[in-house]
Formats: structure tokens, C-alpha cells, sequence
């Protein structure tokens, strides 16, 4: 998921200290970002998780999914305060704070995601990708990502991984580095976002990869050369506009990986898609996000 992300907001569970693991995976699967519990007491008392939301046309839908966990822990915990608030924090704050949660993490098997700054210890048969996201969207702990990450290692492990990918909406390129240390031989990235796609040739230069990456603020629109692998992590905003030309980019018996789309959104886009002549091969989902893998 591609794009500049100027503002933040932040979200604040108060919750009992039995769901407090509960609500912070929650959190973390919906804002791929990290998150920190902060006791509220004494110990055994309530605890207060938070966590960061990107503002833009998706920041609604987010806020339902927490509202309506908060509804199931109040429920669950009809005698305990159960509070939910949300807080806008200026891009200067969030830029400080956010590094404090992103650490190296295996985010699907054989593949570790960090930052820049904090080298990871790799065990036997494990390989690493270093971000620095500057401005841009993409530490690979989000659900979408993981989503997308998920089919290019099962490609990988059936030795189905084709030697071109396109990345649409690369932002800091995360997907199309997984691609190449998992077989791809070259990947084109495409954002709109200047940001993006200066942090994506960065974190290119730092994996050693960037003989093989190509980040490009070229519109999908223009692009002539068709590809047997395309990933687009993108909100289903981002997405409607650009699916006949990903439809026209494919090639014949090629698959599109679509992700970045809530459960309500998922339908419409396999619709429109189904429309176009592809059919679904494979459907995932995650915490409330769904990928579509589509032929």
C-alpha cells in the first residue's frame, strides 16, 4: 500500500488485563504498526493498548472494527470499564515514535521484515529484508502485506514464481524484494507518491537489490509491458480506478494478487474482476482484510 501518510491517529483501548493480549493483536493486525500496553494501576488492573491509525479514506472503516471490539469486550467484561478514544497526532510526533515498535519479525516462514537500524539474527535457511519506510507505507507487519507475502512464498515453494513481477502501489517495496529473494528475477514497482518510491530505491540500495528493482512514478496507465505475476496492495479506493489496466498488464494465464481490502470491499472488486474474464484462484483473509488471487 503505496502513498504518503502525512497524519496519524492514535487509538486507545482501556481494557482488562485478561484482554489486554487480545485487543493489542487486534490492533496490531488492523494497523500493521506497532503496539504498546501501558498499565492503568495497580498490576492486575486495567491496561491501556495503543496503537497508531493512517489517517485517509480507510481511517472510518478502521474505527468501526474497534468500536464494535469494543462492543464484544464489553460484553465479555459487562462489569469492567471498557474505553475507546481516538486522538490525532501531527506527523512530527508519530515520526519519533513509530520506531520504537518496529522491530525484526518473521512475518511468514523464512522471510524476516526490520528496520534498518537493527540488523536481525537470522537462524538456518532464514533471509532478511531492511526497511526504512521515511514517509512512506510499509513495514510488512501489516495483514494485507502479509496477505500478498504469504502467496509469493507458496509460489516460491512450488517453484511457480515467475522471473518478472510488477508491483502497483509499491510504496517502500517490501513485496518486491520478498519476490526476488524468493526467485523473481527482476520486479518493476510503480507509486505515485515521490516519497514511496525514493524510500523504495533506498531500501533497494540497502538489500542489495537494486540491480533487480526498479521503482518507478510511472502511471499504471502507461505501462505497455504485460507481466505473469502482478501484486497491488492497495485500499479498494486506490484500486476501482486502476483494475482494467491491471486486467490489460497481465498476461494470458498470469495472476493478479489484490490485497488491501476490507471483508465488505473484497466482493465488489472479485466482481468486477470476474467482469474483466479472471477467475478466482484463491481467496485469503486476516484480521478483517482480505487478498484476492485472481487468473
Amino acid at each position: 500500500m503505496g502513498g504518503k501518510q502525512p497524519e496519524w491517529t492514535e487509538v486507545s483501548l482501556l481494557t482488562p488485563v485478561e484482554a489486554a493480549e487480545v485487543a493489542a493483536d487486534f490492533i496490531y493486525q488492523l494497523t500493521g504498526s506497532g503496539v504498546e500496553l501501558r498499565d492503568w494501576g495497580p498490576p492486575g488492573g486495567p491496561v491501556e493498548v495503543v496503537g497508531y491509525l493512517p489517517l485517509g479514506a480507510e481511517l472510518q472503516s478502521y474505527r468501526r472494527s474497534l468500536e464494535q471490539l469494543k462492543e464484544r469486550l464489553k460484553k465479555d467484561y459487562p462489569d469492567q470499564e471498557i474505553r475507546l478514544s481516538f486522538k490525532n497526532l501531527p506527523q512530527e510526533d508519530w515520526s519519533i515514535n513509530w520506531k520504537r515498535y518496529f522491530h525484526p519479525q518473521e512475518v511468514v516462514p523464512g522471510l524476516v521484515v526490520g528496520p534498518s537500524w537493527e540488523k536481525p539474527e537470522l537462524k538456518e535457511g532464514q533471509k532478511a529484508i531492511l526497511i526504512d519506510p521515511g514517509q512512506a507505507f510499509g513495514t510488512g507487519q501489516h495483514a494485507s502485506t502479509i496477505l500478498c507475502l504469504k502467496r509469493i512464498e507458496r509460489l516460491a515453494r512450488r517453484s511457480e514464481l515467475p522471473g518478472r513481477v510488477l508491483d502497483v502501489g509499491c510504496g517502500t517495496g517490501i513485496l518486491g524484494f520478498a519476490a526476488l529473494l524468493m526467485g523473481a528475477q527482476s520486479v518493476l514497482g510503480l507509486d505515485l507518491d515521490p516519497e514511496a518510491v525514493k524510500a523504495a530505491r533506498i531500501n533497494a540500495e540497502v538489500n542489495g537489490l537494486a540491480d533487480r528493482f526498479e521503482a518507478s512514478l510511472t502511471p499504471l496507465k502507461d505501462i505497455q509491458e504485460s507481466f505473469p505475476l502482478i501484486l497491488a496492495n492497495l485500499t479498494a479506493g486506490e484500486a476501482l480506478p486502476l483494475l482494467d489496466d491491471l486486467v490489460r498488464c497481465l498476461e494470458s494465464g498470469g495472476e493478479l494478487v489484490i490485497s488491501g481490502l476490507l471483508n465488505e470491499q473484497a466482493e465488489q472488486i472479485q466482481a468486477s474482476l470476474e467482469e474483466a474474464g479472471l477467475s478466482l484462484v484463491e481467496q485469503g483473509s486476516m484480521t478483517g482484510w482480505v487478498s484476492l488471487v485472481m487468473s
